[in-house]
């Protein structure tokens, strides 16, 4: 930008990235331009969360920046193709629309796109070579000595001018670098896919960055590749690096056997009642949580000093990146991948999933006989300090963390791996496994996506989770959640409030409310 003295005096202003609230509330406000008199609630929310499903999936963090200009120019992207369009051309349009639209800022010709573009991919494969993830002056000189070998010479003052004003590119002090991570990704995984069948080389980069998907580069640099290539080389590398994860672990499948140690507890914590709660108010406060919680963690990078324990963290990433890796695709490719494919990328996901949880769960055990261990110890030398107490509630509080992964897990899951059109492939595995986990994904996936409150099969899920009150309680909780965040009407929470045996009290101040609000 060129300097103007007149400016001296006036500070700089950034516009901040938008948070989970300013994002939902930006949505929102989308979703009300198009609405008629005829779309009811449901539509509503079911239009909303499909949209916050987009723009979550293609604003991550450190990567489409989560800035109102690029939030808005993705929602005109998905407006622009029809919703079944874009699940079945995967996001990788997304991003292309976002860098057209750069492009047009500096008056690119239609007849030179090629060129720019061809550009941009080899400097990703370039800077993706740089530790510092930038070219300085000598190394752009090299680059375009280079490029000049294998391709027709470009204008190099020219094209670098427009680039950096376009903003897809900047300069920094170690040199030109892209501007937005999603720009770099995007470039860098370009590269390594249109050289996937030129040697092993490309092949080797793309193996180490499949085993190091715990990184943030790595996993969105596998992300793109699944943008630009279709070669089932890379899906099989991505699977089977997913199923090395904790591969000598069981899955946890939540059956009643396996969760005695949760029943007990259950029974002692109070019931889940119905409330009468508005649902964006609901969302509002789900949005604020998420915030802190993305803060929390931007505040609070976690530093290994015990290298075990740094080895396990880098699988517990993998996991957790891998999913969202894996959803992405799933997502993206129901149209193009076969089914069998398609099973196998549900099916391993679930997998390492419930892999994990076992190793957590097993994990929160020893934590939980070491601090007993401890206490009476402490117990021992000091025989005047009463320990039975301070066990029951050291028990209790470990029972409680477990409790809650277990459900923070099945919706990570879900939400995860979940879509509005995949529901043939998650049933096919669903039944094929037929454990209470998986039926208790399915359900949050058949809400979350597809807003299907199915009376008659949440009533057989109740009945076969009889003999299960730990999965019991897991879908009451997940039904009612699903209730709280979208307006559904009075008969079908009383309906479902007498099926799942939930206290009646609640429902007649709601029906009392109900009856003031009409008067």
């Amino acid at each position: 930008m060129p300097d103007f003295p007149e400016l001296d005096d006036y500070k700089k202003l950034e516009i901040l990235p938008f948070g989970n609230v300013h994002r939902a509330k930006l949505i929102e406000k989308w979703v009300a331009l198009e609405l008629t008199e005829e779309t009811d609630d449901q539509q509503i929310w079911a239009k909303t969360d499909e949209l916050r499903l987009h723009v979550d999936s293609l604003v991550r963090k450190n990567v489409v920046p989560a800035k109102p200009f690029h939030i808005l120019m993705l929602l005109q992207s998905f407006e622009l193709m029809t919703t079944q369009r874009l699940e079945l051309t995967a996001y990788g349009h997304c991003y292309q629309y976002l860098i057209y639209q750069h492009l047009e800022r500096v008056h690119v010709k239609q007849s030179d796109i090629e060129r720019y573009l061809n550009v941009l991919s080899e400097l990703g494969g370039a800077i993706l070579e740089s530790p510092s993830e930038s070219l300085d002056d000598s190394g752009l000189e090299a680059f375009f000595k280079e490029y000049s070998k294998k391709f027709l010479p470009v204008d190099q003052e020219k094209i670098i001018t427009d680039l950096v004003n376009s903003r897809i590119l900047q300069r920094s002090e170690s040199g030109i670098k892209f501007r937005d991570r999603y720009l770099f990704y995007f470039f860098a995984a370009k590269k390594l896919a249109d050289f996937l069948h030129r040697g092993e080389e490309a092949k080797n980069k793309i193996k180490h960055l499949v085993n190091t998907i715990h990184l943030e580069k790595a996993s969105n640099i596998v992300l793109f590749l699944t943008h630009h290539s279709k070669d089932p080389w890379i899906l099989d590398e991505i699977l089977l690096s997913v199923m090395d994860i904790f591969s000598d672990e069981l899955e946890v499948t939540l059956e009643a056997g396996s969760l005695s140690f949760l029943q007990d507890f259950v029974k002692e914590i109070p019931d889940l009642v119905l409330e009468n709660r508005d649902a964006k108010q609901e969302r509002l406060k789900s949005d604020k949580q998420k915030d802190i919680i993305d803060q929390h963690e931007d505040d609070n990078s976690p530093i290994y000093n015990d290298e075990d324990l740094e080895n396990f963290m880098v699988k517990v990433n993998k996991v957790f990146r891998a999913i969202e890796v894996c959803g992405q695709i799933l997502r993206n490719r129901l149209g193009s991948l076969d089914r069998n494919s398609l099973e196998s990328i549900y099916e391993e996901s679930l997998s390492v999933s419930l892999r994990f949880l076992s190793v957590f769960l097993r994990f929160s055990e020893c934590v939980r006989e070491e601090s007993i261990r401890k206490i009476k110890k402490i117990s021992e030398q000091n025989p005047n300090l009463p320990n039975s107490k301070i066990i029951q509630e050291v028990e209790s509080f470990y029972l409680g963390i477990n409790y809650m992964v277990i459900l923070a897990m099945l919706y990570k899951i879900s939400f995860s791996l979940g879509s509005g059109q995949g529901r043939e492939i998650y049933l096919q595995v669903t039944e094929s496994k037929d454990k209470p986990s998986l039926r208790l994904i399915q359900q949050i996936i058949e809400l979350q996506f597809e807003k299907r409150l199915d009376f008659n099969k949440i009533e057989k899920l109740h009945s076969e989770f009889s003999k299960n009150p730990v999965c019991d309680r897991f879908l009451k909780h997940i039904i009612l959640r699903h209730l709280y965040m979208h307006d559904i009407g009075y008969r079908e929470r009383q309906k479902i409030a007498n099926m799942l045996s939930i206290p009646i009290q609640t429902l007649r101040s709601i029906c009392i409310s109900s009856i003031i609000a009409q008067d």
